[in-house]
């Protein structure tokens, strides 16, 4: 079973806020990541992701459940600007899954 949740819906066209991210992974992602198979996250209608906000929303969940975040993750209707921000969230939320340390 899939849990969807709608970005823009909840919180706008354009996703720049690392404190609202986390806020947001803590109330929507975090209680129901071992209830669903997989987690989608859409954002159709975002016009554009800040690194602050895609990190804060992936990086930790990946630190938290290691590589089955990645697994049980799911994003949809993502521009080409949304996607780079979330494959460079991705890539650091790998490596702080598999124990490295990195300087930003």
């Amino acid at each position: 079973m899939t849990h969807e949740l709608f970005l823009s819906r909840d919180l706008g066209t354009y996703l720049a806020e690392g404190a609202r991210a986390a806020e947001y992974r803590l109330r929507h992602i975090e209680p129901v990541f071992g209830v669903y198979e997989t987690i989608a996250l859409d954002f159709e209608g975002v016009r554009g992701v800040n690194s602050s906000f895609a990190n804060a929303l992936i990086v930790p969940l990946f630190a938290q459940h290691g590589l089955d975040a990645r697994r049980k993750l799911r994003f949809r209707h993502c521009s080409p600007v949304v996607r780079l921000m979330l494959e460079s969230a991705l890539t650091l939320g790998m490596q702080a899954a598999q124990g490295d340390r990195f300087v930003l």
